[in-house]
């Protein structure tokens, strides 16, 4: 009994999150959100901020803000949040190598913003 207990143990995949691997924890969450949004390459890092490597498109879906277990850090393309309610920027990615909208929006500030934008960054239509 004791060999087949490390023998399967021992062949066991240790992931980093254990709670993730039983399918709950912060980690989860977000991978469950990320699935839901359909947003796919994406990594979630130890800091659990999340870095996509193509564009991320969140128009239309209704959002007020992002939950707070979600924030993006590098987006490698686009980063659309357009025409929806957000309230704030909190959880936008710190980095976008495409352009950036926020336009359509309730935002009355920009805090949370990208801090690199590649290309252009559309935010009309809001309260500011």
């Amino acid at each position: 009994m004791k060999k087949l207990v490390y023998e399967s143990l021992n062949g066991f995949e240790r992931k980093k999150d254990a709670l993730s691997s039983l399918g709950v924890g912060q980690r989860q969450l977000i991978k469950d959100w990320l699935d839901e949004m359909d947003v796919s390459s994406y990594i979630i890092n130890d800091d659990l901020t999340i870095d996509v490597d193509f564009n991320v498109d969140f128009t239309d879906k209704g959002l007020v803000k992002f939950p707070d277990y979600v924030k993006f850090g590098t987006v490698g393309g686009c980063f659309n949040c357009y025409q929806n309610k957000f309230i704030s920027l909190r959880g936008c990615p710190n980095y976008v190598g495409g352009y950036f909208s926020c336009r359509d929006n309730e935002l009355t500030s920009l805090k949370g913003c990208p801090k690199y934008v590649g290309d252009k960054f559309f935010c009309s239509t809001n309260k500011i």
